[in-house]
């Protein structure tokens, strides 16, 4: 059965339609959206560590190497980042899940270049199709000599190709919602990012790549993966399911410090937004749906994991409080900034009363 449903209208833009295809038993299909996508920051190349140039995705796609290519090298052996990226490529070619959404980024002629992003773990240029991986400051020869790094490049080109995915699905939120909402749904979209890498990490560990589970159990996101892991352990259905999922997607809230990180970007974005429109409210009104958390869950198999958890994200504290005194205060400067309307920097709830305060001169 399918339908068209009207998620809302954004600010300043026609009414944003989303077709969605329900496949019974609780599978979503994949939608398109008409809606704008995320604005694009500026990203500043560093020529010392960087590399100048892209390669499309359907390059590397078909260019395959072996899985253990850099286990065999030589010393002396040059490599530059193509090397890397077709290798990550090759690897994630054995997952189903990932192997989905590589093949859309190649036909859609999305481009990937490594660069030092300082910290970051990549750049999405939506407008021109462009993937810009961190390289950690590292050429392609150490890049590629390091398990660490080889295996962290894998997690952050997995979280990329998920979020190329869902940008060509749900575009940005900033002018759909309103900023509190903004900030929930992009927690959950990037909950979502970190449950789709371990998801990948997994399936690979199926296909006898078992380096990058016990990299993941290391990393930063070891408690989702354990999480995962232990409910799959309890419940050995919870992989087809997708109650492991879900598991590991709540586990994402229970750390304040990656709840945090998030909230404080979204706001910087959303400080962004406010720096280049000309409205003094760029932002929508809409609040999310339970429909609207579940689809962002929607997987390349066609099912959503969040399935019947769309009014438990909306209602329970756990995944929208804002607890952090420091982005409690953003959020509240943001809101003071959208009801303000600031004339020789002195900022006025009134319009006419700022008028009549500064008069514009007539020409």
């Amino acid at each position: 059965m399918s339908s068209d449903l009207n998620i809302g209208q954004a600010a300043n833009s026609e009414s944003t339609y989303k077709h969605i295809e329900y496949l019974g038993n609780g599978g979503i299909m994949e939608f398109n959206t008409t809606g704008p996508q995320k604005r694009v920051i500026e990203f500043e190349h560093n020529p010392e560590t960087g590399c100048d140039h892209a390669w499309y995705f359907a390059e590397l796609y078909l260019d395959t190497m072996p899985i253990d290519y850099f286990d065999h090298m030589e010393d002396h052996a040059v490599f530059d980042y193509q090397d890397v990226l077709k290798w990550c490529c090759s690897v994630l070619e054995q997952s189903p899940s990932a192997a989905a959404m590589l093949k859309e980024a190649a036909q859609k002629d999305w481009k990937v270049s490594m660069d030092d992003l300082n910290g970051g773990d990549y750049c999405l240029d939506t407008e021109n199709k462009q993937l810009i991986i961190d390289n950690n400051g590292l050429g392609a020869d150490a890049l590629v000599r390091s398990a660490y790094f080889k295996n962290a490049t894998l997690v952050m080109l997995a979280k990329a190709l998920r979020d190329i995915w869902q940008e060509k699905r749900h575009g940005g939120f900033d002018e759909i919602y309103s900023p509190d909402n903004i900030m929930m749904m992009e927690r959950v979209r990037a909950a979502d990012l970190d449950v789709l890498a371990i998801l990948v990490a997994w399936e690979l560990r199926s296909e006898q790549y078992t380096d990058i589970w016990r990299h993941m159990i290391g990393s930063e996101l070891g408690d989702m993966a354990m999480a995962f892991s232990g409910y799959l352990e309890r419940d050995p259905t919870a992989q087809f399911n997708g109650q492991g999922l879900v598991a590991a997607f709540k586990q994402w809230f229970r750390d304040e410090a990656r709840v945090n990180a998030c909230d404080h970007d979204a706001l910087e974005y959303m400080d962004e937004v406010l720096a280049i429109s000309e409205m003094l409210n760029p932002f929508g009104k809409r609040r999310p749906s339970r429909m609207d958390v579940e689809i962002l869950s929607c997987l390349p198999d066609k099912t959503a994991y969040l399935r019947r958890q769309g009014g438990e994200i909306l209602c329970d504290p756990i995944y929208s409080a804002v607890d952090d005194e420091i982005n409690q205060t953003h959020l509240f400067h943001i809101m003071h900034d959208l009801e303000a309307v600031v004339v020789e920097d002195v900022p006025f709830r009134d319009p006419d009363l700022a008028r009549k305060i500064f008069p514009v001169e007539s020409e």
